[in-house]
């Protein structure tokens, strides 16, 4: 047998055995190299058969799961080059247990242990992290608690180093390393650059409707604001320190406060035309106002006040209440939000307001959609995104091409469809709200899509655009039931899993209404994977009852076709 084995892990898989790299087709039965990464990952590279199989195929029947680990022993002595490979004694399956072997992840963990033991030697180690742990297996959850602690790991040694750059590119949200590069620019004299850092947190930290930075992180820079220079804070420097002070009184609950410096903010904003400042106080006004269930009436007040703004501050604040628009139109009832817009659609014609009559166009054609009135959709949401392509204005027209591309499959018209999706997706890269519109142009195509391997191809590339950025959580909850529903046709359970939860953390945030239904219905797809069918059937009667409380008949048509039901 080779004396030595070298397993790497870190930024993807890799074996060595005696200094010779095992090619990557070795491997082309998942099954072996599966096995040879987790036991590289267990405690002294060695687990309980029981353990294994729990880990690997937590789905199958017994029988089942005992065959597969008796074919995955035979492709990992296979792919290794020997029956001594993987030591199969009683109960106990081993990696490697005749000869020396070495794991990448497991030395480089035990070298930072040591350096930050001893306080020496930390760039050093923080060299050793080439990547994430086997980025491949992403949604695997054998690995992630591995994953999760090596990735603490590596961001205390980088802390403990001062690199606090490189903190950054794994974390950006971490405010003790922007706090440390915002002191290091103030010590150099270089306060923009300081004031830049600050603006790339608050950007990354409000996406999720609205969270602020850290008390230590909002005085910092209220106190670089201050800071006397060659010229003194400009209105929108004083703007921002005011709107990240604003959302600080809200996240802490102090609606009053939050209030109160959202209205200084605006009339800041006013007074010196700050297009985007205004948006974000407007979006901070209608988060208290929505928290304190008086949402439509602060929408009112602002959509007539923006009647009179230019074309390009009108436009700010019309995105600033994109979300919550989009949000009301979730709830249980939204009928409300669609008579409030037809009260404003004629007030914004009449005052030659483009942005307001295309939002208003836009709302109207979702209630029709919603409705099952696909003819009356068309036309309004066709009208909307004529006016946003006028405007040049990216974010509304992405959600009207995706909301004519929902028209279009709900008429079976997939090609038509997946044109206005391809649309959608070039305007939504490049609009300044993309972490609200990326997500919901992928929802989409995952809907389109009707192979696998479309399913399959655009779910991965929607891990390579959304995972390194922010995203909005309410306007990602699409995506989640759409990818855990697709994930489950497709056999990939864990992931299925995942989405799921995560699109019942976002429902959440709702008492009812579709996306507590669309929950339904993602369950009813797992289930039917699982192979409970009955299970399956009656979570899609709970999905159409839902959608029929909610007006929304195309939705609860579909729900009861799948579950075979007949329509009372």
């Amino acid at each position: 047998m080779p004396r030595a084995c070298t397993v790497r892990l870190l930024g993807g898989f890799q074996v060595e055995v005696d200094g010779l790299p095992i090619p990557a087709e070795a491997w082309r039965h998942r099954r072996g190299a599966d096995l040879v990464k987790l036991l590289a990952l267990a405690p002294q590279h060695r687990l309980h058969r029981e353990e294994v199989m729990e880990s690997l195929w937590p789905d199958l029947a017994p029988e089942a799961e005992a065959a597969n680990l008796r074919k995955a022993v035979h492709y990992a002595r296979q792919s290794l080059g020997g029956k001594e490979a993987i030591g199969a004694e009683g109960d106990v399956i081993a990696l490697w247990p005749g000869g020396q072997l070495g794991v990448d992840a497991e030395q480089v963990e035990a070298q930072a242990v040591k350096a930050l033991a001893k306080g020496a030697g930390l760039d050093e180690v923080a060299d050793l992290f080439t990547g994430d742990l086997l980025p491949a297996d992403r949604y695997a959850g054998w690995i992630e608690l591995h994953r999760e602690r090596l990735h603490a790991r590596r961001l205390e040694v980088l802390r403990a180093a001062g690199r606090w750059g490189q903190v950054l590119d794994l974390d950006p949200s971490d405010e003790q390393a922007c706090r440390a590069l915002m002191r290091i620019h103030l010590a150099a004299g270089n306060r923009q650059a300081a004031i830049r850092q600050f603006q790339r947190l608050r950007e990354i930290l409000r996406v999720d409707l609205g969270v602020a930075p850290e008390a230590a992180t909002v005085a910092l820079f209220e106190e670089t604001v201050a800071v006397a220079g060659p010229q003194p804070a400009s209105p929108a420097e004083r703007a921002q320190a005011l709107l990240a002070r604003g959302l600080l009184q809200w996240n802490q609950g102090d609606l009053d406060e939050a209030l109160q410096i959202a209205e200084e903010a605006r009339e800041l904003a006013m007074q010196h035309h700050l297009g985007r400042e205004l948006g974000e106080a407007s979006a901070l006004l209608g988060m208290v106002a929505f928290a304190r269930g008086r949402w439509p009436a602060r929408f009112r007040q602002e959509f007539v006040e923006a009647l009179r703004l230019e074309s390009g501050e009108a436009s700010f604040v019309m995105d600033a209440h994109l979300c919550m628009v989009e949000a009301s139109l979730a709830a249980a009832v939204s009928e409300p939000t669609t008579r409030l817009a037809h009260e404003l659609l004629p007030l914004a014609v009449d005052a030659g307001s483009r942005p307001g009559e295309a939002l208003m166009s836009l709302v109207i054609g979702e209630s029709e959609l919603f409705s099952g009135r696909l003819d009356e959709s068309d036309e309004w949401l066709s009208r909307a995104s004529e006016i946003y392509r006028d405007m040049n204005w990216e974010s509304g027209r992405t959600v009207a091409l995706v909301r004519l591309a929902e028209v279009a499959l709900a008429r079976n018209r997939r090609d038509e469809a997946s044109r206005h999706l391809a649309a959608a997706r070039i305007l939504a890269e490049r609009s300044e709200l993309s972490s609200h519109l990326n997500v919901r142009v992928f929802a989409g195509l995952i809907e389109v899509a009707d192979k696998p391997d479309q399913r399959d191809r655009i779910l991965g590339e929607a891990d390579e655009m959304l995972r390194p950025k922010e995203v909005c959580g309410p306007c990602s909850i699409g995506f989640r039931v759409a990818a855990a529903i697709a994930c489950a046709r497709s056999g990939e359970l864990e992931r299925s899993r995942q989405e799921l939860a995560t699109a019942e953390r976002i429902a959440g945030m709702w008492q009812g209404g579709p996306w507590q239904a669309a929950v339904w219905e993602a369950r009813a797809a797992l289930r039917e994977a699982e192979g409970d069918r009955a299970q399956a059937a009656a979570l899609l009667r709970e999905a159409a009852d839902l959608f029929a409380q909610s007006g929304r008949p195309l939705d609860e048509a579909r729900c009861m076709a799948a579950g075979a039901m007949p329509k009372p």
